[in-house]
């Protein structure tokens, strides 16, 4: 029976950072900041069909959530890149759904393991 990542992985983002809370809530808030903007060009990318700036936007997700430890993010934001990459436009509207998903479980974590403790 195999268990779902967490959204993030406090822990891992701790040893990274030397253990520094205030670091922590500090990128954290970075990213609570940037990731709706982030969301909101997915979908504008999307919309205009614009695959190389789709492409673009998700590799930036995936930097974004990478600092925080976040497999099921990052993963979506590489499916993403590579079927925008590869010309898959099927597969676009639901994989930019994924990763807007994965973001917003971020920021919900973020909120509630860093920001509110």
């Amino acid at each position: 029976m195999s268990t779902t990542p967490p959204p993030i992985n406090r822990h891992w983002v701790l040893e990274q950072i030397g253990d520094d809370e205030d670091l922590l809530r500090e990128i954290a808030a970075v990213f609570m900041l940037d990731s709706p903007d982030l969301r909101q060009r997915l979908a504008d990318c999307l919309s205009s069909g614009d695959a190389a700036a789709l492409h673009a936007t998700a590799h930036c997700a995936k930097s974004a959530v990478g600092n925080f430890g976040s497999p099921l993010a990052v993963a979506a934001a590489v499916a993403l890149e590579e079927a925008a990459q590869t010309g898959d436009t099927a597969a676009l509207p639901a994989l930019t759904t994924q990763l807007c998903s994965a973001l917003l479980s971020v920021e919900e974590a973020l909120q509630r393991e860093v920001l509110n403790s």
